[in-house]
């Protein structure tokens, strides 16, 4: 058994997939499948279910995982230490995060982060939050941002930050409130509202103080579900509907008189991002340093953390 072995079994179970393990570690897909044969060989049983069109670890290949990711962090630190003594640190961090944090959070942090350690490459993948934490769980990554969290004793959610959401609206003179930036929900309603898509962080959020002020989520009439905040903001200042959204994404659309943000006067519509990783799953030493940068970023220690 090596680590070449051992590296190939982790990254195809990671991105359940043998030419995607491959292209992430600038392998070809026959000399994967030759390491997981070799490994499955030597360990005596086998560790990949190869009988779907997504590749999954069988029940032993789930239990080595572990082990085998524990191998790769001890070899990795050993590295890390070295390099971080000689060189300065070098690697490579893949984040999932949800769609505020990606757009208007994450680059930021990247900057400051690369003025102290230079020779990192990021690969940020945007998804809602509700897949990066299935993303989370499934081995895909090993942290992510998110904008809510759920109830999973396998995963640990750190407080970064509070987020505001506001009401946005186009910009006609029946918005107008006289320099008031609050707007009752009696008023809104019955707009037309643009969504985003389910699993987002941001309609979550809303629909819980819906259904907390007596409101039935189903009630709201909406007339488009987009994925891209973005898009959000656009239609919104064509004057499609109105919309919720992060004041972080919609600044530059307020500066510029594209839309006008309100805040509703009967719901609180701060939030929190937080950054998530799997509690009982050891991080490899270059993940493990960001994560403790980003927390001392926001000033976040362990006492604070949910």
């Amino acid at each position: 058994m090596d680590f070449k072995q051992i590296e190939a079994f982790v990254y195809v179970v990671r991105h359940k997939s043998f030419s995607k393990a491959a292209d992430a570690i600038y392998l070809t897909q026959p000399t994967i499948s030759a390491h997981i044969s070799s490994l499955e060989k030597e360990i005596g049983t086998k560790l990949i279910d190869r009988s779907s069109k997504v590749v999954l670890p069988t029940k032993a290949g789930k239990i080595f995982y572990d082990y085998a990711l524990n191998l790769m962090n001890t070899r990795d630190e050993a590295i890390f230490s070295l390099n971080e003594y000689t060189n300065g640190l070098t690697g490579k961090i893949d984040i999932a995060a949800s769609t505020v944090p990606s757009q208007y959070v994450i680059p930021k942090l990247i900057l400051e982060f690369q003025k102290k350690y230079k020779n990192i490459f990021f690969n940020l993948v945007q998804y809602d939050s509700s897949q990066v934490i299935e993303e989370i769980l499934d081995n895909g990554f090993e942290i992510g941002i998110v904008g809510s969290k759920v109830d999973n004793d396998k995963l640990k959610f750190d407080r970064l930050m509070e987020d505001k959401m506001v009401l946005i609206t186009p910009n006609h003179k029946r918005f107008d409130r006289k320099g008031d930036n609050t707007i009752s929900i009696d008023e809104v309603k019955n707009e037309n509202f643009i969504f985003r898509e389910r699993g987002s962080g941001t309609r979550k959020e809303f629909e819980t103080r819906l259904q907390k002020a007596g409101i039935d989520p189903k009630s709201i009439n909406v007339v488009a579900q987009m994925n891209s905040t973005e898009a959000v903001k656009q239609a919104v200042s064509l004057g499609l509907g109105v919309s919720i959204v992060s004041l972080l994404s919609a600044e530059d659309y307020i500066k510029f008189g594209l839309v006008r943000a309100f805040e509703i006067k009967e719901f609180n519509l701060n939030r929190e991002f937080y950054i998530v990783y799997h509690k009982n799953r050891p991080q490899s030493p270059i993940v493990s340093k960001f994560r403790e940068f980003v927390l001392d970023y926001y000033n976040v220690n362990s006492s604070s953390s949910v």
